[in-house]
């Protein structure tokens, strides 16, 4: 049997548990598209201080992801128009497990909530895994971003419709 997933309010100590989690999904995710010194070299205290100002800034809604009390991701959403998803992750062993699927629906209703019909993401095209799940969610790539001298600050836009 398979546990719930619960999508919880970030508080403001919850700073750091994100930004270790962002630390662990970088490098099972990015690694080989990001620079691995941008990787390896990861600054936790200004992410964590980068965490926590979101957390309590209105202009911004942060969720962990949380699994029998452990935390298994994270949601960034900027409240803002337009709408954005600025951060979905999800630990590598816990993906392909409908978590995701779960995590977008839950976006859409917190965006359903305050009168959003619909909301953008971008996403690293090198990151194939992730260009796939937006596509199977229902996002329309509505931009693109492929002329930078570095690959790895590429990015495609999606675009999600809000389910009313």
């Amino acid at each position: 049997m398979q546990s719930t997933v619960v999508f919880r309010r970030a508080q403001e100590e919850d700073a750091a548990v994100i930004a270790k989690l962002r630390q662990e999904i970088w490098s099972t995710t990015y690694r080989g598209i990001y620079p691995d010194d941008m990787i390896d070299q990861f600054d936790y205290a200004w992410h964590t201080q980068k965490d926590a100002q979101r957390i309590k800034s209105p202009a911004y809604a942060v969720y962990l992801m949380m699994q029998e009390d452990h935390p298994i991701g994270y949601i960034t959403l900027h409240i803002s128009v337009p709408a954005h998803l600025l951060s979905l992750y999800l630990r590598q062993e816990y993906q392909h497990r409908g978590i995701g699927r779960r995590a977008v629906a839950f976006i859409q209703e917190v965006f359903q909530t305050r009168g959003v019909s619909t909301f953008t993401c971008e996403c690293q095209p090198d990151n194939v895994h992730a260009m796939t799940f937006y596509r199977r969610c229902g996002g329309r790539v509505v931009g693109e971003d492929l002329s930078n001298e570095e690959n790895w600050q590429n990015s495609v836009t999606f675009q999600f419709r809000v389910e009313e």
